[in-house]
């Protein structure tokens, strides 16, 4: 991502939040290019301090960058794993229902991945085998070819064995439920009637 440093100064390069309503224009928080600035950094901490209960990163960047920030373009610098988890349409990703998804290539092509496949919790919370099995995407039946393609699960599932197998490998440290109080209580937040199904 390199050539990001080569783009025009400016307080903020960022992409919109594909997977929402385009019409409200709302910043993605997971992809951020900051010109350091003591002004910006005062005028950020002032609205994270008056931020309510339920205003999150993303809220409070689009509040203060919706009109004034560089927009980078989503593709090729911010998808969701739950774009693989879509067997439906891929046109909010993709910017049209012309141009089809293809699972393999779109992997090739985006340089960040966020986590985000919600009720699924992130990858270094353990999620049950059962949770697993019934939240990962089907494989796509092909009637023309009388075949099924899995490639789309088969890379969703890879998005969490690598992340467990790098946090093992160089983190030493394995992905477990310790964090479930803490994802619980956030779950609870945004919806009062989440149950947790964590093993």
């Amino acid at each position: 991502m390199d050539e990001l440093f080569l783009l025009p100064p400016v307080p903020l390069a960022i992409p919109r939040a594909y997977w929402l309503n385009a019409s409200d224009r709302v910043m993605s928080s997971q992809l951020l290019l900051i010109q350091p600035s003591d002004f910006e950094y005062a005028r950020i901490s002032k609205a994270i301090d008056a931020a309510g209960p339920n205003e999150y990163d993303m809220d409070i960047i689009t509040n203060l960058y919706r009109d004034n920030a560089l927009i980078l373009p989503h593709r090729p610098y911010n998808m969701l794993t739950g774009e693989y988890r879509n067997v439906g349409s891929h046109k909010a990703y993709m910017g049209s229902e012309e141009e089809p998804f293809d699972s393999e290539t779109a992997l090739k092509e985006v340089k960040y991945i966020h986590f985000s496949d919600w009720p699924m919790p992130k990858p270094w919370i353990t999620a049950s085998s059962d949770v697993r099995q019934e939240k990962m995407p089907p494989c796509i039946e092909i009637p023309k070819t009388n075949s099924t393609d899995c490639r789309q699960q088969k890379t969703w599932l890879g998005f969490y064995d690598d992340f467990a197998r790098r946090r093992a490998d160089i983190c030493n440290i394995t992905v477990s439920a310790s964090n479930k109080r803490r994802w619980v209580k956030r779950a609870l937040d945004l919806d009062p009637t989440y149950e947790p199904y964590f093993e």
